[in-house]
């Protein structure tokens, strides 16, 4: 990812966590939401924005987040200045639900050995 890429992302992940905390008004975002990462191509045109639920259906918010993209992407565009806004697609992060699972099997290796 180049340098460029990261500054963008950074810049993405950090407004549309202002945006979901303060500017959405859908009751299925009313949970405590964290956009854990932002995936942006080299041509700056496509982000992919992962996110955390603290607690709640992951599937509602996502469905939620991706049907008020139009919106949201309105949002940034009044927040942050680029040539391009990128499209933007939300994808729940499930990295903290893989470490959970191996480390459930690490723990069963152990037991058994």
């Amino acid at each position: 990812m180049s340098y460029r890429s990261k500054k963008v992302a950074s810049l993405l992940q950090e407004v549309l966590s202002e945006i979901i905390m303060h500017e959405l008004n859908d009751p299925a975002l009313k949970q405590f939401i964290t956009i854990s990462e932002v995936k942006i191509g080299e041509d700056l045109k496509k982000a992919t924005i992962y996110f955390t639920v603290y607690e709640g259906d992951t599937k509602e918010v996502e469905k939620a987040l991706n049907r008020a993209k139009g919106y949201i992407k309105k949002l940034l565009g009044k927040k942050i200045t680029l040539k391009y806004l990128p499209d933007i697609e939300f994808r729940q992060d499930d990295k903290i639900e893989k470490e959970k699972r191996l480390d459930e099997l690490f723990a069963k290796i152990s037991k058994e050995s």
